[in-house]
């Protein structure tokens, strides 16, 4: 196949009139324009344009020739406009992969904000707790909740806010008993999130001072998603560790009980992960944009951490 440039070249020479005038129209030299056109027409033993020293014209196969040519360059500059469009409008479909609670509690009112203000972008949503691959998984932007420093990663990883969590029961569980200390955690069954650890622990931290412990635990149920934990909680079936946010109403209502008030359990980092800056839609930048300042107006609100 011949370089799609001499297609470029000939249409502007037959557009113009002449080579003269396409060298004058796009800045292109007189003699590159007439030498790439004579290796087009050597290459596939035709004749396109009829030249003479006063005389241009262009011969019916050259003309049939300038029509194809014609709807190459309008294709082109259709396909610029796709890429131009994306500096003005917002369009196109973003997939996100978020935890179930998480979107409840934290995303969803945020990402149909920006769904409402851009009628363009398409959304797809992956509701889980696992760790996503997001090449493999063909996923453009990870929503998730990080407990330990960022692996090693060609991934960008944004880290947004911190989050509390804490310990829960159902008073159905504890029967009236009251917990005051770590050691009357260990008369009640636990339940945790992530079915693929050897070991389980909860990591409290005091919430005024640097106090902190790590209580080795033996779960009862493990669960690969967090509403498993938190259905199972509201079920009594044991102690579970908890967004604040996602039990807040719970406790106010007394479905559950907050134990040891002055400690939280875990602080996680709320992230927004994705593979690169680069060739980076306009939509997908608008929208992180939008999540992070959105998520940062929460951090004086109970459950975040300033």
């Amino acid at each position: 196949m011949h370089s799609l440039d001499d297609y470029y070249y000939f249409y502007l020479v037959v557009k113009h009139g002449g080579f003269s005038a396409a060298s004058e129209a796009s800045l292109i030299t007189k003699s590159k324009l007439s030498r790439r056109i004579l290796a087009l027409e050597q290459q596939h033993n035709v004749s396109l344009i009829q030249r003479s020293t006063r005389h241009f014209k262009v011969t019916p196969l050259g003309q049939d020739f300038f029509e194809e040519c014609a709807k190459l360059v309008a294709q082109t500059q259709c396909a610029d406009n796709v890429l131009l469009k994306q500096h003005s409008e917002p369009e196109g479909l973003i997939k996100i992969s978020c935890p179930n609670m998480m979107m409840q509690f934290q995303i969803r009112h945020l990402l149909n904000d920006f769904l409402k203000q851009y009628s363009k972008v398409q959304i797809e949503l992956e509701l889980t707790s696992r760790r996503v691959d997001l090449i493999h998984d063909d996923i453009d932007l990870a929503i998730r909740t990080n407990f330990q420093s960022n692996e090693d990663s060609s991934l960008i990883v944004r880290d947004v806010i911190k989050t509390q969590h804490c310990l829960v029961a159902s008073p159905h569980l504890l029967k009236g008993q009251s917990i005051t200390n770590f050691a009357d955690l260990q008369h009640f069954p636990s339940i945790v999130l992530g079915t693929q650890q050897s070991h389980y622990s909860w990591h409290l931290q005091h919430i005024h001072t640097p106090e902190s412990f790590v209580i080795p635990l033996h779960p009862r149920i493990k669960s690969n998603d967090l509403a498993g934990v938190y259905y199972a909680t509201l079920d009594a079936l044991g102690i579970a560790d908890l967004p604040y946010l996602a039990v807040e109403q719970d406790i106010a209502a007394g479905r559950l009980i907050h134990l040891l008030p002055e400690w939280c359990s875990n602080v996680g980092t709320v992230q927004l992960v994705y593979a690169s800056r680069k060739g980076q839609r306009l939509s997908m930048r608008l929208l992180i944009d939008f999540l992070i300042d959105g998520l940062r107006h929460l951090k004086q609100l109970p459950g975040y951490q300033a």
